[in-house]
């Protein structure tokens, strides 16, 4: 939302260079299309176009014109529709429906009485509303048609005005379209309507678990949005500079893909076939932790992804047999580490993070609803695997 309003300034020089530098430009190519040709039905009368005084008069001349007098235009109507119909008198006293275009109306030197647009004897089937006055006119499967194919033409500054507001509304709107597609492709943040296609959901069991097990972390943090993104959260510049600057440079030293790997495998190997390593899950779930990271700074692919996922998530499933007793090491490794560092508080931030643990443990849907047994192997060239829990997750699942 905030990125969208920084728009509206944008918004506001577009609309003025469309209307003032292309609608001038584009005005021409308007008036030319909407004006009628000269002599056409619905056009201003010239001397050149002769004038009727009967029906037999109209049905002769290709077109022709009449002299009405004001009070016949202005009361003697009837309406169909959105359409204002005429009933005149002829001079030589044969009554008619026209249809006349009002603005081409031409003043004689009369007082009263006008020259009305160019016209032609049309025949038509008349509405109902016509029907009434059938003993009153002449003819009724015929009309004079003095509108033709006349639109109201605007003038420039309208047609500028009114191009500037609709072109901006448009490329406002298409290019709000592109940033959200944009920005979903970048992993910038969820799709707003079809959330199932973001690219950051697990699209195997494998990532689904392999999120659930640093899913305390995750929800320890409020810039992060949480289980089952593998990665915890999208790739919002904010985001993005925490986990590269802060995360993996400041407190990791890892500066690139090797130094990545690297560190997760010294994190993993130490535990690897071995049940008395102390902390295990502490150092395995930061391994999991860490390659989400990086697979959100791009330092690894969704392919090498999986694979170190599948090797760190069968070494915790072979010294834990449950999503407690994972978490129990794991909270204790964590309390360790505070008191390492000199933390005063570290029995407060264990205990709140174990909290966190228990709240999303209750969820029936939550990252420990994920069975702790699921198969773990990974499928090079598909990145697919099993599918069955991340189908059951991603149904009941709203970002």
């Amino acid at each position: 939302m905030y990125q969208t309003f920084l728009l509206i300034p944008f918004m506001i020089m577009l609309t003025l260079l469309l209307e003032f530098g292309l609608g001038p430009f584009l005005y021409t190519f308007y008036q030319k299309d909407v004006t009628l040709e000269e002599g056409a039905p619905g056009t201003e009368a010239g001397p050149e176009i002769p004038v009727a005084q009967s029906i037999s008069d109209m049905e002769d001349m290709e077109t022709f014109t009449l002299i009405i007098k004001g009070v016949v235009i202005n009361y003697d109507t009837v309406r169909s529709g959105d359409t204002i119909y005429h009933r005149i008198q002829l001079p030589s006293g044969e009554k008619v429906i026209a249809h006349i275009n009002r603005k081409a109306i031409v003043k004689t030197d009369e007082p009263g009485v006008y020259r009305m647009p160019a016209g032609v004897w049309r025949e038509w089937t008349p509405p109902e509303e016509i029907m009434v006055f059938e003993d009153y006119l002449a003819v009724t499967n015929y009309y004079v048609d003095m509108y033709g194919d006349y639109v109201p033409v605007l003038t420039e500054s309208d047609y500028t005005r009114s191009f500037g507001k609709a072109a901006s509304v448009w490329v406002y709107i298409i290019g709000l379209l592109l940033y959200r597609i944009i920005g979903v492709r970048r992993w910038r943040f969820a799709p707003a309507i079809f959330w199932k296609r973001d690219p950051l959901l697990p699209r195997n069991d494998l990532e689904c678990w392999c999120a659930s097990a640093f899913a305390i972390w995750v929800h320890s943090f409020t810039i992060l949005e949480g289980w089952p993104l593998v990665t915890g959260a999208h790739g919002s510049r904010k985001v993005r500079s925490s986990f590269q600057n802060v995360v993996l440079r400041e407190q990791w030293g890892i500066h690139n893909r090797q130094d990545g790997i690297a560190t997760v495998h010294e994190l993993t190997e130490k535990h690897a076939g071995r049940f008395d390593t102390a902390y295990a899950a502490w150092d395995l779930c930061r391994a999991v932790q860490l390659l989400g990271i990086m697979y959100l700074v791009k330092m690894i692919d969704r392919e090498e992804l999986d694979r170190e996922f599948s090797r760190t998530g069968k070494i915790l499933q072979q010294l834990f047999h449950s999503w407690d007793e994972m978490a129990d090491s794991y909270l204790e490794g964590y309390n360790a580490w505070l008191e390492r560092c000199g933390e005063q508080n570290a029995a407060q931030l264990t205990a709140r993070r174990k909290n966190i643990f228990e709240a999303l443990k209750s969820n029936p849907d939550g990252p420990y609803s994920v069975p702790w047994n699921t198969d773990l192997t990974w499928m090079p060239g598909t990145g697919r695997g099993e599918r069955q829990t991340v189908r059951r997750v991603l149904s009941r699942y709203r970002p």
